[in-house]
């Protein structure tokens, strides 16, 4: 019996001994990472449960900004469970190594107000996916086409995508930022076929480091390219020829997306009326500095070369032109690396005319004809290399460019002359960013130091010749750190910088008597600053409050000292999953402007004159502003409303002089008070499964100032309105339909005498698709002009155009612009004392045939 009750013992000690053991080697916490299968993502708000081997929840926690969790155990529990909307749930056993990290998988599912499930659209947490099959109709060709037709987005005249009324930050491939802000390249060119669907990423943080603790209002998008469109290249060529005059038109385009290697080339050259800078602009959200840095101190002075009219740029632009384009880049996992490469040129011929008056019986209204030529190339390369980790970033950019600019002018009318600009422009910057960060503490670092040298002259034929030397040199270097301490709800923030630049400006003026000068200015601009910030986040709510104070050294000719103070306070808060509000307010105390202190004359065209006017007197600005939006991908409805007061209090006061036939822009030393309301908002709504889209689109802005002309006083009141509603897409399979109109209304109000001018302009064009291997389109814009005196300029301009495909790859269309060849178009515009009758010479009906070949 005691062998038998010892062996019992025995047994019984080593199975509590094993199990001891068993306990031992479970540690008090599980931890590790929780990322998108797919994308590689962090997860944020995934709920994380301990259970036992009943089922029964023992324990809870969630996952960071950064996707990490933390979660007590005990020996009593038997598995880990994953759950978040819009990913499938997943269970693992504790034994599981979670030091690995946890992937889910993403699945759409129908929750009230959160995840929307549609045919056409649905949301996976802050990211709007819009399925491109849906939104796709035969008349489509490039990605662009589809965007346009996406509820809630907007692309500008200038090839510029905004969502919610916001300008995007950032636009990726398949996750990849290697365009660098040129998306221009992908939109017009990448075919709607190769793109599986458009990703919107609502208040999206491009810099990994920064998630859940800077929280922008404006989005990013994403194109999710189809399998079969990776890895491989594709691309697009275009060939062209046409008539009246003899037109070309050729180009290439060519990507290749794989993990690791990304390639883009591009090549185009023809005289269509295309601008080249409509692709190779960079777009990019500028995620450098906070919002108070100024890009640029000094002015661009000779503006003679300068012209812009109204109307779509294929309308106006007589144009021969030029771009090359190629960008690699390398990434692996979080470490990146990008080279571009641009060159772009452009031969531009304009034939204008305008009639300005100024509200006086004593200014004779003046008269200019003007047939201009514009020729400018320029070259760019840079590189840029970023690591983008949850807990790191560093990223650094070099950008070298050259321009060359030509024009030359032949001016008739009130004044007879030739008028001539060259400009020459090299310049070098370089950028960087440094950012790191642990659950507790934020270390922030950007530097750009920049260097620039312009040498511009302006020449002047007629009844005296004139000529303007301007040559600048200007080297900046900017610093700013930020550190930061983070607890759960607060977060506590040091920012300091310091700005040096260094302006010289040399400057030959001859032929104008007493203005003649020849001389170097030199500025030396020193600007060191402290800020302290505190940041709320909690249930949705999010309120940043930042004072900065400001040390400022001028040295223009004589050294001056300023402090500047600028406190601001925001709050943004999510009421609900569809909708968002935010509010600003903020009040600077500014010393004057630098280069008011450059008191040399410098001629801007042949009769324009600018003199600065040195002050040493504060100027005060004070604003508020307000926004709400709203977006139900449910009923594809999309929402934007803001507006914004801003008031502004100086000691200058701008003067117009007019000396015989030259206008001096000068200061007066007299208080200056300007208030101005700005009203902005946008509707848009997705019809019939995503086949037609409706919006309208509305600005306003209300402003009461005053200046002064030949050194009296005069008070103007200014209102401008404009309303855009429109539509776009399939009525039917075979009908597509797109219209769009735009009405302003401008008032200048002078002494109690108001000015009031009207322009509506309105765009139809109907597309007939008897199959997807045919179609025809014809379009009309209408474009009418109503000026103070009652008399109106009526316009129509007919284009008609069809498209054959031969198979998925080729294309065959024949386009016509301009059937009844109008050759002129007159509109108006209200400038602070004065108002300008323009005419515009349009290019003249022309017939193009095209081939389009798809690889």
């Amino acid at each position: 019996m005691e062998e038998m009750s010892g062996r019992i013992f025995f047994m019984i000690a080593f199975i509590l001994g094993m199990m001891s053991t068993s306990a031992a080697s479970l540690p008090e916490e599980l931890s590790g990472n929780i990322s998108d299968a797919e994308t590689g993502e962090p997860i944020s708000g995934v709920i994380v449960q301990a259970s036992n081997s009943a089922g029964k929840a023992i324990a809870f926690a969630s996952s960071n900004a950064t996707g990490f969790f933390s979660i007590k155990v005990n020996p009593e529990i038997d598995s880990i469970s994953f759950r978040r909307i819009g990913y499938e749930a997943i269970k693992l056993p504790v034994s599981y190594g979670f030091n690995n990290g946890v992937r889910m998988a993403t699945k759409a599912t129908q929750l009230n107000d959160v995840i929307v499930q549609a045919p056409d659209i649905y949301a996976k947490g802050d990211t709007l996916v819009f399925n491109v099959a849906r939104y796709a109709n035969a008349k489509d060709n490039a990605i662009i086409d589809v965007i346009k037709r996406l509820p809630g987005i907007k692309v500008e005249d200038d090839g510029t995508i905004k969502y919610q009324g916001k300008p995007i930050n950032k636009f990726y491939i398949d996750g990849n930022d290697f365009i660098g802000g040129q998306y221009g390249l992908a939109t017009e060119n990448i075919s709607h076929e190769d793109v599986k669907s458009v990703e919107v990423m609502e208040n999206h943080q491009p810099v990994k480091a920064l998630e859940g603790i800077e929280f922008p209002e404006e989005a990013g998008i994403n194109l999710k390219l189809k399998d079969d469109a990776r890895s491989r290249w594709v691309g697009v060529t275009n060939t062209a020829a046409g008539t009246e005059p003899f037109l070309y038109d050729a180009s290439l385009y060519a990507m290749r997306i794989a993990s690791k290697v990304q390639n883009i080339v591009t090549l185009r050259g023809g005289n269509t009326g295309w601008n080249p800078a409509s692709q190779i602009t960079e777009h990019d959200f500028n995620d450098m500095f906070s919002a108070d840095y100024e890009e640029n101190l000094f002015p661009e002075y000779i503006s003679a070369d300068i012209i812009a009219s109204p109307l779509t740029e294929k309308r106006t632009r007589d144009n021969r032109s030029w771009i090359g384009n190629t960008i690699s880049a390398w990434k692996r996992g979080d470490n990146s690396m990008r080279f571009k490469l641009n060159y772009s040129g452009d031969r531009l011929d304009y034939k204008s005319s305008l009639m300005t008056g100024y509200f006086s019986p004593e200014i004779p209204d003046f008269i200019q004809q003007n047939s201009l030529r514009t020729q400018r190339h320029d070259l760019s390369a840079q590189f840029n290399s970023e690591i983008n980790r949850h807990g790191y970033f560093l990223k650094d950019k070099f950008t070298a460019n050259a321009g060359w600019n030509n024009s030359n002018s032949v001016i008739s009318g009130s004044m007879d002359l030739d008028q001539n600009v060259k400009r020459h422009r090299i310049s070098l910057t370089n950028d960087l960013k440094l950012v790191k960060r642990n659950d507790k503490k934020l270390f922030e670092l950007v530097s750009r130091n920049s260097f620039v040298h312009s040498p511009n002259r302006l020449s002047i034929s007629g009844k005296d010749d004139v000529i303007q030397n301007l040559g600048t040199t200007d080297f900046r270097s900017t610093t700013e750190s930020q550190y930061g301490k983070l607890t759960r709800f607060w977060k506590f923030y040091l920012n300091g910088g310091i700005d040096l630049n260094y302006h010289r400006m040399h400057t030959k003026l001859s032929g104008m008597g007493n203005y003649d000068n020849h001389g170097t200015d030199n500025a030396f601009l020193a600007n060191i600053y402290a800020a302290p910030q505190i940041d709320y986040h909690r249930n949705n709510w999010h309120a940043s409050i930042k004072s900065a104070l400001r040390w400022i050294h001028q040295t223009i000719g004589s050294s001056r000292d300023y402090l500047n103070i600028m406190p601001r306070l925001s709050v943004r808060k999510k009421t609900s999953a569809k909708s968002e509000f935010s509010s600003t307010l903020a009040y600077s105390l500014n010393p004057p402007q630098a280069y008011l202190s450059v008191s040399t004359p410098v001629l801007a065209d042949y009769r324009n004159l600018f003199i600065g006017k040195s002050n040493s007197k504060y100027s005060h600005d004070f604003s508020i502003g307000f926004s709400y939006n709203y977006r139900n991908p449910l009923t594809a409805v999309f929402l934007n409303a803001s507006a914004a007061y801003n008031f502004r209090h100086s000691s200058l006061m701008s003067n117009q002089l007019f000396i015989d036939d030259i206008i001096i822009s000068t200061f007066a030393d007299r208080i200056s008070d300007n208030d101005t309301w700005h009203f902005h908002g946008g509707v848009s709504k997705g019809l019939a499964h995503s086949k037609m889209v409706v919006g309208c689109d509305f600005n306003a802005s209300i402003s009461s100032a005053a200046s002064m002309r030949d050194s009296v006083l005069n008070r103007y009141e200014q209102f401008i309105a404009d309303f855009k509603p429109y539509f776009r897409g399939s009525i039917l399979r075979w009908l597509s339909l797109n219209y769009e109109a735009s009405y302003r209304l401008s008032e200048l109000k002078i002494a109690g005498i108001c000015n009031v001018h009207h322009s509506f302009n309105q765009n139809l064009h109907v597309t007939v698709i008897p199959d997807d291997n045919l179609q025809f389109t014809v379009g009309a814009e209408h474009l009418l002009t109503r000026f103070p005196e009652g008399n109106t300029d009526n316009i129509i301009l007919v284009d008609a155009s069809a498209v054959w495909k031969f198979n998925g790859k080729m294309r065959l269309s024949l386009s016509a612009q301009n059937l009844l060849d109008k050759r002129r178009y007159e509109y108006m515009t209200y400038g602070t004392l004065s108002y300008s009758e323009h005419k515009f010479r349009l290019r003249p009906r022309n017939i193009l045939l095209s081939l389009q070949i798809r690889f």
